[in-house]
């Protein structure tokens, strides 16, 4: 059967499932690579947020530049190997460490002499590490001459793959070259043979261990590399090394404290020769003017915007030197870290019906996971956080639409169960879910009234069929809304009867209050329908109202074919014949002790009688509600209190008194019910005498 909890339920299941979609779908399309591109920007923002670091200070960049071209008569776009033999002795003599050339010696210079000189320099210093190629489209590997490499220490493949969207972030460690035997020659990276130089270590390597290989023999201290390939850590921009420039060095005008027992890494930075890159910190390096790189000196800027590539080996020297590697989260524990960000955003969005709330959560949760991907990246831990924020924002998107089907199922749903029962405010708090009604049965404390035109059934006899249905459909038209205005529920129409409740669906501390004002509004409506309409029978309609207040059980009743929210219990049988009592005290409106005990000021009653219904066995104390006491005339309240007075000498058997007072009552209003009713009860007991055991309580023998 439809009820709130069975919607609710539903509900939490389309959330688990949703939550569970969501987080297949993203580690899906996480292992896809479908979040590549934006995994990439974040790397990048991780970089800028972080900011420059310091470097160890091992590695000086000597540039060749435009300046050095001009200072040293560069002709014919190469670089004199007279000059290079002579910046490696200078530096040799100056201390330096390792000297590495960013550039390839691949084809002989026009003056063999020059290259007899630069293979002996190279020969001489021991310190050298040269540069390769491992393929080049249509060449294969490019190496150094053989005359040079007699000489060097080392070489290195210089070749830096670049991301799809043309950034340098890595750096392979090893490439594989075959040999004429079959087997298969690890040719090192530039940056990684550099600082193997720099180490003295052997050129060994260990594959067993599952997490990372090694570098060197085991009596050395070896290095330490992840698989499977270098994720550069950059320092920052190629400022944060020490430079200088070729010319200087060649012509050994630089201090030799900048590079005695350090790493000198020798390139271009010619714009002509292009080898520049971009990197993490050039995508957010802001440029100096937006006119002049619009208009003026765009291949400039641009280039000057990017990272020299002698610069990126340096850094990736850095990285291996300091051990400072940035690891990629293992699959597995991304992939539980995924889940548990799905479940946190399970908790935070789907139990939230506030708007405004749930974005709080999420945004709360967004900064958190950024926060933490941000702090795992400071201390060397890559966490992909494109996949992660895709959940959370899934998760509130979903959220919100799964909400509003809710919403909406619920909102009709109440709307078949209450809409025509109460009023639109009521339908709008609980369609918003400020209630929610259990509609098992429960017991509740609230008011009850009950309103039946007089003598309706000789009224019809004089009209035909259209003539009462118009006139009762009038009456209702009119009634009703005076009970919903005050949030009163209809409970159901009966004949020409009312009965309604008030504090269900919506429970409310003033219940009886707000029974007792619609019931004074109700006659008050009657009087003007009256007035503005001549329909036939309705000049002659009168209401009695019964009000009580007290606990029931309300809820739906019926069976799954045809349900009823309605209220049953004594205090609703007590209800329906205080409505049938204002027949003999000659009232409008009657109210029970219950009701009256919670009325304010505003509402002006008087005490009718004490009374004992039949099948119950204590007395209870009847009221009338009189009116809104801002509209009783003093003359009402001097009659009020006369009633007051003839009642208590009439519970104290002073009943010539009593008739006396409620005599005074009628000369002034000869249609007061209550004192008529008196009047006749003491006539009979002036008769007959009551006995001893009279207690002036009326009992009613049938109901």
């Amino acid at each position: 059967m439809l009820n709130a909890s069975t919607l609710t339920r539903r509900y939490r299941r389309m959330t688990i499932y949703a939550t569970g979609i969501i987080f297949i779908a993203v580690a899906l399309a996480a292992s896809c690579g479908l979040f590549n591109w934006f995994d990439a920007l974040v790397y990048d923002l991780h970089f800028k947020v972080r900011g420059e670091r310091p470097p160890s200070g091992q590695v000086v960049l000597v540039y060749m530049d435009e300046q050095s071209a001009a200072r040293l008569n560069r002709h014919q776009a190469s670089w004199s190997r007279h000059n290079m033999a002579q910046a490696l002795r200078n530096l040799t003599s100056a201390g330096s460490e390792i000297i590495a050339l960013d550039m390839i010696f691949s084809a002989p210079a026009n003056n063999p002499q020059d290259d007899e000189d630069l293979a002996s320099t190279i020969s001489s210093c021991n310190n050298v590490v040269l540069a390769r190629i491992t393929a080049v489209p249509g060449l294969g590997a490019v190496e150094p001459l053989p005359i040079f490499q007699q000489g060097m220490i080392g070489d290195g493949f210089i070749d830096l793959p670049l991301d799809r969207d043309n950034y340098l972030r890595k750096v392979r460690f090893l490439t594989a070259s075959p040999l004429e035997d079959g087997s298969l020659q690890l040719i090192p990276a530039f940056s990684l043979e550099i600082v193997r130089t720099y180490r003295n270590l052997d050129y060994k390597f260990n594959f067993t261990h599952p997490n990372f290989f090694t570098l060197g023999s085991i009596e050395q201290q070896q290095l330490k590399l992840p698989y499977p390939e270098l994720l550069i850590n950059y320092y920052g921009t190629d400022k944060v090394f020490t430079q200088l420039n070729y010319a200087d060095v060649v012509s050994n005008q630089f201090d030799p404290q900048l590079v005695a027992g350090k790493i000198v890494l020798i390139g271009s930075k010619l714009k002509t020769e292009k080898d520049v890159f971009n990197t993490p910190f050039t995508r957010y390096r802001s440029l100096q003017s937006s006119e002049e790189y619009r208009f003026a000196k765009n291949i400039t800027t641009v280039q000057d915007a990017k990272e020299p590539g002698v610069a990126c080996h340096a850094h990736a020297i850095e990285t291996i030197l300091n051990q400072a590697f940035i690891i990629q989260l293992e699959r597995y524990k991304f992939y539980l870290l995924l889940l548990t960000v799905a479940l946190i955003g399970h908790s935070l969005f789907f139990r939230q019906r506030k708007t405004g709330q749930a974005f709080l959560n999420s945004s709360m949760l967004l900064l958190g996971v950024l926060a933490l991907c941000q702090f795992s990246f400071h201390h060397g831990l890559l966490i992909n956080a494109t996949p992660l924020l895709t959940v959370i924002v899934a998760q509130l998107i979903s959220s919100f639409t799964l909400l509003k089907i809710h919403e909406k199922r619920r909102s009709d749903w109440v709307t078949s169960v209450f809409g025509k029962y109460v009023s639109a405010s009521v339908v709008n708090h609980l369609v918003q879910g400020e209630i929610n009604p259990n509609m098992d049965g429960q017991a509740q404390e609230l008011t009850i009234l009950f309103a039946d035109l007089r003598s309706f059934t000789s009224i019809s006899e004089q009209l035909n069929a259209k003539q009462t249905t118009q006139l009762l459909n009038t009456f209702f038209a009119a009634m009703i809304p005076q009970i919903q205005q005050l949030n009163g529920t209809v409970d159901k129409l009966i004949g020409d009867a009312i009965m309604a409740i008030f504090g269900a669906p919506i429970s409310y501390p003033d219940h009886a209050q707000r029974a007792a004002e619609a019931a004074l509004n109700m006659l008050n409506t009657l009087k003007q329908l009256q007035l503005d309409n001549d329909l036939p029978g309705l000049q002659k309609l009168k209401i009695g109202i019964g009000i009580n207040s007290g606990e029931v059980t309300v809820g739906n009743l019926g069976c799954e074919a045809f349900m009823n929210y309605t209220v049953i219990g004594d205090n609703v049988n007590l209800a329906s014949r205080l409505e049938g009592l204002n027949k003999i005290y000659g009232c409008n409106i009657i109210i029970s002790q219950q009701t009256a005990m919670q009325l304010d000021a505003s509402l002006c009653t008087r005490e009718l009688d004490r009374v004992m219904v039949k099948g119950k066995d204590n007395a209870t104390t009847l009221y009338e509600l009189v009116g809104f006491s801002a509209q009783i005339t003093a003359e009402q309240h001097e009659r009020l209190e006369l009633f007051a007075r003839g009642l208590e000498l009439y519970r104290a058997r002073e009943f010539d008194a009593a008739q006396l007072c409620f005599n005074q009552i009628l000369l002034r209003n000869d249609n007061d019910g209550p004192s008529q009713l008196f009047l006749q009860r003491i006539a009979e007991l002036q008769t007959t005498p009551p006995g001893s055991e009279w207690d002036g309580i009326t009992r009613f023998q049938r109901k």
